[in-house]
């Protein structure tokens, strides 16, 4: 045992250390992970140095309600749940008071180990509640399992040592008590994986973060070239392929750029980034491919579905005015649509396709939407509806 009071209070500390520096490195996602290993530790280290009674169960119990307090919010925006702040906030309130009549009153050693092994399983029990069904990544699972065993642990030992062991009340026999011993054994046994689960969860989400970095274009946040196309093959690994496509240039964007600057052209790019995205469905994929020159993917859908929100694209960008960033006259854009066809097993085909389509839009004077179809010659769309003789295309 008096090897054993030792080990908690250095492992934790170590952890909280190492997670401070994983949080200052960007790798853990908050501070929390940290303080809460910390308070962890120095909780355990009452009972390897023991100053009083009283100041030692009042103390160890705000210190072991802080470190619920923080697992709890590290575990809730490592899954970006909501925090529920009040509601954790006013339940440590009442702890506090308890916990206060508890020593400085009834100074009953049942009671005070009760309350706060309860209150400690609480808190980790709410984080658990919130964020088990956004549960998906391997390493996640893991971390949930990991507090889930905590989470037993704790309550366990609090009914059992409460209802089913005759156990001291007095506060200065919880050095020498049972309930140290066991509370020791499991936090050095089956309790040591929750932060190794918590580092292997947050080594898991760097990478994830890394890689959709990766795929992503950093000034509009959209999808660049290789993230579209490793979505849509993830997407179409086990459905067939169907949608259409449509894609999109600015037009003159060159004059923008040399007339404002680059920062009055980085707003246009966002503005037409975001009309883009919102008209993509949750299921659909919106990407920058480089430049002015933006393509959507729209699953389900058909030629004359992309054509007519193409349409309502073009019509939103050539009335919109763009004094607020200080540009004095109008953008527009041009649009080439697509649909894939029946036995084709790659987008590439839709997007060559509608890629000749926004040429022959560009060359017939800009500010238009082209259909194509991959048997006919290209022809204009000007109206806001699709017409069946205007969903002609380019022969590859």
């Amino acid at each position: 045992m008096d090897i054993l009071v030792y080990v908690p209070p250095a492992l934790f500390g170590v952890m909280a250390i190492a997670f401070f520096v994983l949080w200052r490195l960007k790798i853990a996602t908050s501070w929390q992970w940290s303080a809460g290993f910390a308070q962890t530790g120095a909780g355990f280290g009452f009972s390897a140095f023991p100053i009083s009674p009283g100041f030692d169960a009042f103390v160890s119990g705000m210190i072991f309600i802080g470190a619920a307090y923080c697992y709890s919010s590290a575990i809730l925006l490592h899954f970006n749940a909501p925090m529920r702040r009040l509601e954790r906030r006013l339940f440590v309130l009442a702890y506090t008071l308890v916990h206060t009549y508890i020593v400085f009153v009834t100074a009953d050693l049942r009671d005070e180990l009760f309350l706060t092994d309860v209150s400690f399983a609480c808190l980790l029990g709410l984080a658990l509640y919130v964020v088990t069904p956004k549960t998906s990544r391997p390493a996640d699972k893991i971390l949930v399992f990991s507090v889930s065993i905590v989470f037993l642990d704790t309550l366990a030992r609090a009914i059992f040592f409460y209802f089913f062991m005759n156990t001291s009340d007095k506060l200065a026999d919880f050095v020498t008590s049972d309930y140290n011993l066991a509370v020791h054994i499991t936090t050095i046994t089956i309790c040591i994986m929750f932060p190794f689960a918590a580092l292997g969860a947050m080594a898991s989400a760097a990478i994830d973060r890394h890689r959709d970095a990766a795929e992503r274009d950093p000034l509009t946040g959209l999808l660049n070239r290789r993230g579209f196309h490793k979505s849509l093959n993830r997407m179409f690994e086990t459905r067939e392929l169907r949608g259409a496509v449509l894609v999109c240039d600015i037009d003159h964007f060159k004059q923008v750029n040399d007339r404002y600057g680059h920062t009055v052209g980085d707003q246009v790019i966002l503005s037409v980034a975001q009309e883009l995205q919102q008209a993509t469905s949750s299921s659909g994929h919106a990407a920058r491919f480089g430049g002015e020159e933006f393509v959507v993917f729209f699953p389900a859908a058909t030629l004359r579905d992309a054509a007519a929100i193409a349409q309502l694209l073009r019509v939103s960008l050539s009335e919109r005015s763009w004094n607020h960033i200080g540009m004095d006259h109008g953008v527009t854009a041009s649009f080439g649509v697509s649909a894939i066809e029946d036995q084709e097993t790659s987008v590439l085909p839709a997007i060559e396709r509608a890629d000749r389509a926004l040429y022959s839009a560009k060359t017939s004077g800009r500010n238009r939407v082209v259909a194509a179809s991959p048997t006919t010659s290209p022809a204009l769309l000007e109206d806001d509806h699709l017409s069946e003789e205007l969903v002609v295309g380019v022969r590859g």
